[in-house]
């Protein structure tokens, strides 16, 4: 049994000390320049277009204002004082951080710098050209385009269901328990199929034909699920989009294979203020965010499954899944069951209200769209299911288990 030499032990003690102390004396370096060099008037003119970009251009900021009660005046004068007093850059960034976050909004958050981000708010087309050019170049692979392979596993057990049989893995997991199939779909966006990605792949392919390409092949995949299912005997059919956190506007091709009725709902609402809004910091509402509502959306279903339907949601159901759940929920479709969803809502429309802050590498980009539940709550609240069940309780596969069988 070998060992290292005991005379080596001295020095890489000496070593790791004289490391260590070095370290602390370039903390305290930069420590001591960051406090010395601190602007607080930038850092306040960077919350100032934060402030602006939201006011003309935040989707839900009068929904948390009228409805959650928060109080913006207040929240606007401890984040002043607090930038003011921050003394560095650091405390300067969780200031904004924590400003962002009092929001509660998944939507609403700090990313890094997108390339060629405009420096207000108000430039949103710029950034609607741009995601146009890119998408017009050819893509190198699926790799270089974004895609990756997501974990495509349930989010409950559903092997605990009595006499549950698996029939298929990889991209679209189904299996059948009794009269009823269970499909899992983990992701709605195309982006987190590497797989079907190569199988969709062209050299000659931009990045939108191959997103639709992508796109194509996973709604065949689906369609060939559920004609399994129903040839193995499923009478009624369980979706399973636990954690699923949302995606793109694939979401309404998948919707529409879960029935063959017409579906309709409350569109989405986009910002288009009439008025300058600052006031709002001080708690006044001169006129709404958005334009005046569009007529309903309506979606045909083309019937891919006309049974039963059911959706499993939890906490991690988010966005466009939550569109998902709400176009077949308030129709009448599918009975949902398990956990109140994320309450993401609504996200970005052609890149969203983006803010580049010039203190950090960093935008504030917010959601651009709200949409609305038929009782009028704003899917940032969340959706209820109609079946309630905690799906991180051990017993939640019996608790399924014995709802289904009642039904």
């Amino acid at each position: 049994m070998s060992s290292a030499s005991p005379s080596r032990w001295p020095w890489l003690r000496r070593w790791f000390l004289r490391t260590c102390a070095a370290l602390a004396v370039l903390s305290v370096a930069l420590a001591g320049w960051d406090a010395a060099t601190y602007d607080a008037r930038a850092w306040l003119a960077d919350y100032a277009r934060i402030k602006q970009g939201m006011a003309q251009g935040y989707a839900n900021l009068d929904w948390v204002t009228q409805q959650r009660r928060v109080d913006l005046a207040a929240l606007d004068d401890r984040t002043t004082e607090a930038l003011t007093s921050a003394h560095s850059r650091v405390r300067a960034f969780f200031v904004l951080r924590d400003f962002v976050r009092s929001f509660n909004d998944p939507h609403l958050r700090l990313e890094p710098h997108q390339s060629a981000t405009p420096a207000d708010a108000g430039s949103v087309g710029n950034v609607v050209e741009q995601v146009a050019n890119a998408q017009l170049a050819a893509v190198a692979s699926c790799e270089a385009a974004g895609y990756e392979e997501g974990d495509h596993g349930y989010g409950l057990d559903v092997t605990q269901l009595p006499g549950w049989q698996s029939l298929e893995f990889g991209t679209f997991p189904i299996g059948i328990a009794g009269d009823v199939g269970v499909l899992r779909i983990a992701q709605f966006g195309e982006n987190r199929y590497l797989t079907t990605c190569h199988q969709a792949f062209r050299p000659t392919l931009d990045a939108r034909a191959l997103q639709l390409s992508v796109r194509a092949q996973l709604q065949e995949q689906l369609r060939q699920r559920l004609a399994l299912l129903q040839a193995r005997g499923a009478k009624r059919l369980l979706v399973d989009v636990s954690g699923n956190g949302g995606g793109s506007e694939w979401v309404s091709e998948v919707t529409a294979l879960m029935t063959d009725r017409p579906l309709s709902r409350a569109a989405p609402r986009l910002v288009a203020p009439t008025c300058d809004r600052s006031k709002v910091w001080q708690n006044q509402i001169e006129c709404p965010v958005f334009a005046p509502a569009a007529p309903n959306e309506r979606l045909q279903g083309v019937g891919a499954w006309r049974g039963p339907l059911m959706i499993l949601s939890d906490g991690g159901t988010a966005s466009a899944s939550e569109d998902f759940i709400a176009w077949l929920q308030q129709n009448r479709v599918a009975t949902v069951i398990g956990e109140r969803t994320m309450g993401a809502g609504c996200g970005y429309v052609d890149g969203g209200t983006r803010v580049a802050l010039r203190q950090l590498p960093l935008d504030v980009v917010m959601p651009n769209c709200a949409r609305f539940l038929e009782n009028g709550r704003n899917e940032i609240e969340g959706i209820r299911p109609d079946v309630p069940i905690a799906l991180s309780a051990r017993d939640a596969p019996t608790q399924l288990a014995q709802w289904l069988a009642l039904r």
